[in-house]
């Protein structure tokens, strides 16, 4: 259809109603039935328009109606009805879910490479051990503790083969039925064994509790059983196991030595003890306890549930075995005195008592006792105040057994000689604001220095005393020197645990009643190893040497190492020396002596008596008396020094009574037993008096 069949399309009024527009249906030409719609040229009639296909699931939207689509001034569509509106379906987009999943699977992966990068780069080493030690089983090899001998090599303490018995409460309750039974048996073995006789043999009720224990593999029965008992625990008969040689759950292949004392009570507080673990607690157990002790071992092995790994190898770090020490006791000369001091304490009833025996020449103490003592074998039932050594850790006043030091500094000192005369004196006697006094009351006497010494007077030492101002000497100064020179106011060096210096106030310290005391051994405290020490001074021709009590060691290889040779100190010179020992003899064979029952037949003895107050720390104050006597012999070739003390004797309370008949038993078993022959010279013969008998 051209343009000009077309009918011409009249303009848009601007309102909607239009009352001249011709009626549409006699404004068509034939085969025109619509505006816009096309004509079908075989039937004349207007072509209807295709209606597209529509595809499955889907549904195209509604025709709009030809009003809607003629005229922009169509009345507007209904309004939809109120609800949800159904959303419009969408194809995803494939790239982007694959985009998603890629990163995440890559970030997922960079987590695993950073762990295994730490596993096996950084932490290799760390977690590779944590790996081993949670699959490793160690066991700690123990050290056999070294021996103590004594100088001939008797042994004073040694190691003997030990196990733990142990026990796995998990196989307990596995393979017992009846536990009360099995701990019934394990107890009677261990009650009858020699080992548990003075207790620590575990009972039924608590070995019972002990195997039931819950959360736990590992429980110790008891410590320290002999091999003897331990071969009757694995012979033990269990009826439910079917083997009569074992006892499911219960071991005694844990080695822990177990110390024992050959001697028993012999020398025991100079040997002392050890714990339940093997450490030194007292003597030399504590003293020498690094090098008695060794270093434990250990060895460890990969296991699987409790059960070695044959093939994985085993990881040993072998114990050294501690080294043996030995020490300077004679073991008979210890016995002789143990034996007379424990006799001598009953019978006097003594608190108690001390004898030190040393050798003139090397300072060797060859015997040290003790009463009361104790059993190391069996510490339960002993008192505290035994466990020590007395004669180390116990300091008392001397008393006269110290006028030794006066004497022989007056005479290295040029202000008097053995023979000296002093102006005739009686007891009491005033001193300066003081009343001193001798042991017995006196009228005068006419003594030389060696009579003051052999009658041990104390009013005559002040007198002695008194000679050092006229030669222009400082009499407290010098005394305190020599006391010092001596030992006094200072541990011996042996390193013996508890020792004590004693006590040795300088002179400024002193008043005016010490002034004149310390003369005689009274304001200053000592122990019996010091005192000891100042008479194997003078008899070594005046020179000190530093106790000692050790010899060497052996280590593990059998290699021995002598100890350091002690130190040496020129106190006075060989003729001082010479003459105080002769004063000394005086005091054992002149018949005014105080010390003739400390005579030896057949040998030279020089030695001092001393009867002190005796301070009691715990009192505050001065009870009861020290008795001793301190010697050594033969007085002109001296081999052996015997200090002997008794504290708070009952009764007879002098040194010369007291202590001198121990110190006799004691020298002369010394001297026979370490062969020392009689000199065969006569005594020394000093004159102790002059003028008229006093």
């Amino acid at each position: 259809m051209s343009d000009k069949d077309r009918p011409e399309r009249p303009d848009r009024p601007d309102r909607p109603d239009r009352p001249d527009r011709p009626d549409r249906r006699s404004d068509h030409s034939e085969g025109a039935d619509r505006p816009g719609r096309p004509i079908d040229p075989r039937t004349g009639r207007p072509r209807k328009p295709a209606v597209p296909r529509q595809p499955p699931g889907r549904r195209l939207p509604s025709r709009p109606s030809p009003a809607a689509t003629s005229s922009p001034t169509a009345a507007p569509s209904r309004p939809r009805p109120p609800g949800p509106r159904t959303p419009t379906l969408r194809m995803g987009s494939p790239r982007r879910r694959l985009r998603i999943t890629m990163f995440g699977l890559l970030f997922t992966f960079s987590l695993f490479a950073g762990r295994l990068f730490q596993l096996q780069a950084v932490d290799e080493k760390g977690y590779a051990k944590a790996a081993d030690t949670s699959h490793e089983a160690t066991a700690v090899l123990h050290a056999s503790r070294g021996a103590i001998l004594a100088a001939d090599g008797t042994p004073l303490a040694v190691s003997v083969e030990a196990y733990d018995v142990t026990a796995d409460p998990t196989l307990i309750a596995k393979y017992h039925e009846d536990v009360d039974e099995l701990a019934a048996k394990l107890a009677g073995l261990f009650s009858a064994a020699p080992e548990y006789a003075q207790g620590g043999a575990p009972s039924a009720e608590t070995l019972r509790t002990a195997l039931t224990k819950p959360d736990t593999r590992y429980v110790v029965l008891a410590r320290k059983a002999s091999p003897a008992t331990c071969a009757k625990i694995r012979q033990l008969a269990v009826s439910n196991t079917g083997n009569p040689k074992s006892v499911v759950g219960v071991y005694t292949n844990s080695r822990d030595d177990r110390r024992t004392y050959p001697g028993g009570v012999l020398a025991a507080n100079l040997v002392g003890f050890t714990d339940a673990d093997g450490a030194g607690k007292a003597g030399i157990e504590q003293m020498l306890n690094s090098r008695l002790a060794g270093k434990d071992g250990q060895e460890s092995f990969q296991a699987a549930a409790g059960v070695e790994i044959p093939t994985a190898g085993v990881n040993l770090k072998p114990a050294v075995d501690g080294e043996s020490v030995k020490t300077t006791i004679d073991p008979d000369i210890q016995w002789a005195a143990d034996q007379a001091l424990s006799e001598q304490v009953k019978k006097t009833g003594s608190l108690s008592g001390t004898v030190v025996v040393m050798d003139v020449k090397t300072g060797q103490i060859l015997a040290l006792s003790n009463y009361p003592t104790f059993d190391p074998r069996h510490i339960t039932p002993a008192d505290s105040p035994n466990l020590g050594n007395r004669a180390f850790t116990e300091p008392f006043e001397p008393g006269s057994v110290a006028k030794v030091i006066t004497m022989s500094a007056a005479i290295q000192e040029g202000v008097a000689e053995p023979g000296t005369q002093l102006p005739p004196f009686t007891s009491p006697q005033r001193v300066g604001h003081w009343s001193a006094n001798d042991d017995v009351s006196h009228g005068p006497w006419s003594l030389t220095m060696t009579g003051v010494l052999a009658k041990s007077s104390n009013i005559g030492t002040i007198e002695v005393a008194d000679l050092f101002a006229p030669h222009g000497l400082d009499r407290d100064r010098t005394i305190a020197e020599y006391q010092r020179l001596f030992g006094f106011g200072q541990k011996t060096g042996i390193g013996f645990p508890g020792e004590t210096a004693g006590l040795l106030d300088p002179p400024e310290k002193w008043t005016d009643t010490e002034r004149y005391t310390v003369l005689y051994g009274q304001g200053v405290s000592a122990t019996a190893v010091q005192d000891a020490s100042v008479y194997q001074t003078i008899a070594n021709g005046g020179v000190r040497i530093a106790p000692t009590l050790i010899q060497g060691w052996t280590d593990a290889s059998g290699k021995f190492t002598l100890a350091p040779a002690p130190q040496q100190t020129p106190v006075v010179s060989a003729d001082t020396a010479t003459k105080v020992a002769q004063m000394l003899e005086a005091v054992t064979t002149d018949e005014h002596g105080t010390g003739t029952t400390a005579q030896i037949p057949g040998y030279r003895v020089a030695g001092k008596t001393g009867t002190a107050n005796r301070y009691d720390d715990k009192l505050g104050k001065y009870d009861g008396y020290t008795a001793s006597f301190i010697g050594f012999s033969p007085t002109d070739k001296p081999q052996i020094v015997v200090a002997v003390s008794l504290q708070k004797p009952v009764g007879e309370h002098f040194g010369s009574q007291v202590a001198a008949p121990v110190f006799t038993s004691v020298m002369s078993f010394a001297l026979q037993s370490r062969g020392v022959a009689p000199t065969g010279t006569p005594p020394s013969n000093l004159p102790t008096t002059y003028g008229s008998a006093n």
